[in-house]
């Protein structure tokens, strides 16, 4: 298993070509204003740009499809519980249950958003290697440490995870069989056990093999960033857009 959220970063596009700083800030403005937003309209109309930004970076759909998946998944069972046990009039009857339809409007706007979000954050992180998207944050002020510690464990987390797989052939070539009975409790027990003190000894053979290259808490990168005009030009655009946004759902008191 290796990384794949930057598995396109490679591609040509607009967004692609966005300096990773400018477009790290504007996505997390946009990203403040969609969630700061209650009319409903306001909300489609900020899944919409998202819609756009997604065909400008040339991602496959397939891509993004894949992570949208489990947040739609986990947000649908909303329109079942909110309009169902949100207190108030406005209901209508169904099977002896009350669904509130102030109820089914929450839901969608929490539907909404959460698929706006996630696509930017899509966008935003696959239109530009993990590294430099990283280093961006750097750049904004984001604490250096924190910074590596994302980094090392994107990196290294399908590292372990192909331990896992290493070690679950193993049990599995020694006939061992997942059984409600102590004895795999115990073996389970063993198994994370062993992964941990594993984890640690890597850890600390990768910390000793940085050290000898010259690692003193910072992280280098042989390349550097350049804003050029269209940066400025999409930023402004993208922060009108938010400010008219913002304008429009809080004094459009006409619109739901």
């Amino acid at each position: 298993m290796h990384p794949d959220i930057d598995k396109y970063a490679h591609l040509e596009s607009p967004v692609h070509r966005w300096d990773p700083r400018v477009k790290i800030f504007c996505m997390f403005v946009l990203i403040l204003t969609i969630a700061s937003l209650y009319k409903l309209p306001f909300i489609a109309l900020s899944l919409s740009l998202s819609v756009v930004l997604l065909l400008l970076s040339h991602l496959p759909l397939s891509f993004v499809t894949k992570r949208l998946i489990p947040v739609s998944l986990f947000l649908l069972p909303f329109f079942v519980i909110i309009p169902l046990t949100m207190p108030g009039g406005g209901g209508v009857k169904v099977l002896m249950f009350s669904w509130n339809a102030q109820g089914l409007l929450i839901a969608a706007r929490v539907y909404l958003k959460a698929i706006s979000i996630v696509m930017l954050i899509v966008i935003m992180m696959g239109t530009a290697s993990f590294a430099d998207s990283l280093k961006a944050m750097e750049r904004l002020k984001v604490p250096s440490m924190v910074v590596q510690m994302i980094l090392f464990t994107y990196r290294y987390v399908f590292v372990f995870l192909m331990e896992i797989r290493r070690m679950n052939k193993a049990m599995a070539a020694r006939n061992f069989v997942k059984k409600t009975n102590l004895h795999t409790v115990r073996t389970i027990g063993n198994f994370v056990g062993v992964l941990l003190v594993r984890s640690f000894e890597k850890a600390e053979h990768i910390y000793q093999a940085m050290l000898s290259r010259g690692y003193d808490g910072v992280l280098r990168t042989f390349f550097d960033y350049k804003i050029v005009t269209w940066d400025y030009i999409k930023a402004a655009m993208m922060v009108s857009f938010c400010i008219l946004l913002l304008i429009g759902d809080k004094f459009m008191w006409f619109v739901l």
